[in-house]
């Protein structure tokens, strides 16, 4: 068997809106030396050895973008580079419907970095904390695939552990066999706890009712290129069948969808991380707070920068 041995690229999605935070998210300063969620998913994933990194944003904000990432890529050293999501997109998206803003989503999102893609590569959101043992055992699992595998990673969290007490969240929901091995994803859009059940709705408007431990994916995959072509397929399909203004194409339902055809397989990785998140305003002070434990017991320098990650693992490219 030959594994894979070229390092993974990280695609960030970094393009939302921000609509229920109120401000650009994917930039605020949360750490105690003022990075944002986004430098610490840099840091740990090239601590993991992820070698090469592509931020999914709104064209409008490189400038943004590029100030503020300026110490990651110089003082640490990372080669990061930008793909433009956009409601008009040549070979993606050739007629937008009028009086559309919303974006295509999370998968379109991917696509939008297709072309910078020629090996493995890990997906994730740069509004999430993961820990950096996520980003650990997902570089491993996607090291140890075969060369040519089709096979996907995400990495598993209890869904209790990722909702927020300020308003409903959308997770990916997991359902799983005995191996961890992905049978079924439904995207839920806003999950509350309700006693000790998580309700909301499917994408459909079809009711969700699931238990605290249910396991999600909050957006944390590893694929091999050749999940491309069929993600495109089922993009082009998704147009066709007219999502006006609002549907989006979700990366968990696309996901869901080449599973029950056979065309990938999935792994739910699990982890013991924390995982953090600010969806919304009131969100913002427990995830500072949790970042700060982090720095005062030496898991983090206070500034990350200053104390570039060095990967854990030797790295051919």
């Amino acid at each position: 068997m030959i594994l894979a041995r070229i390092s993974p690229t990280l695609v960030v999605l970094a393009a939302g809106r921000s609509t229920r935070f109120g401000r650009l998210k994917q930039l605020a300063p949360i750490g105690p030396g003022g990075e944002a969620l986004l430098d610490y998913a840099l840091y740990d994933a090239a601590r993991a050895g992820f070698s090469r990194f592509v931020l999914v944003i709104r064209e409008s904000l490189r400038p943004d973008f590029d100030a503020h990432l300026r110490a990651a890529a110089v003082a640490g050293g990372l080669d990061i580079g930008y793909a433009y999501q956009r409601l008009s997109h040549p070979g993606l998206v050739d007629a937008t419907p009028p009086d559309r803003v919303r974006p295509w989503g999370t998968g379109h999102a991917v696509l939008a970095a297709a072309d910078q893609l020629d090996g493995p590569f890990a997906v994730c959101n740069a509004d999430d904390f993961y820990g950096r043992g996520a980003y650990a055992v997902l570089a491993a699992a996607m090291r140890g695939a075969a060369s040519g595998d089709p096979a996907t990673f995400t990495v598993g969290y209890p869904l209790e552990a990722t909702l927020s007490e300020s308003g409903g969240v959308s997770r990916g929901i997991c359902e799983i066999d005995e191996t961890g091995t992905l049978l079924r994803l439904t995207e839920g859009l806003e999950l509350r706890r309700a006693g000790d059940r998580v309700v909301g709705r499917d994408v459909a408007g079809r009711p969700v009712n699931v238990a605290l431990q249910a396991p999600v994916c909050t957006n944390l995959w590893g694929f091999q290129p050749t999940i491309l072509a069929p993600l495109r397929d089922l993009f082009a399909a998704f147009l066709a069948a007219g999502p006006g203004l609002d549907r989006e194409f979700y990366l968990s339902e696309a996901m869901n969808d080449l599973i029950a055809a056979g065309r990938t397989r999935c792994t739910v990785l699990p982890t013991r991380e924390r995982w953090l998140g600010v969806t919304f305003p009131g969100d913002h002070a427990g995830v500072a707070q949790s970042l700060r434990s982090l720095v005062d017991s030496g898991v983090y320098p206070m500034r990350l920068w200053d104390a570039p990650p060095t990967p854990t693992h030797h790295r051919q490219r």
